[in-house]
């Protein structure tokens, strides 16, 4: 785990989200899906094309891709 992005709070309508996101890296091995339904890379440019949800958009943006919340929830 590299240094800290950001801390991300939101209010979602059934749940309040805390993260905590970190810059990262893989060593070995390939990821594995636990929270999330789909995962691919992706290059700053093409962060803009993705529909993110709230919390998520700000932390697009914050990784050097002018992203947009999609509003859906």
């Amino acid at each position: 785990m590299g240094t800290r992005l950001c801390t991300v709070d939101y209010d979602y309508p059934a749940f309040h989200l805390n993260m905590q996101c970190f810059w990262a890296s893989i060593k070995a091995g390939t990821p594995v899906l636990r929270e999330h339904e789909d995962a691919r890379w992706l290059t700053r440019a093409e962060l803009k094309s993705v529909a993110w949800l709230p919390a998520d958009a700000e932390v697009a943006e914050r990784s050097g891709g002018s992203a947009g919340s999609s509003g859906k929830q």
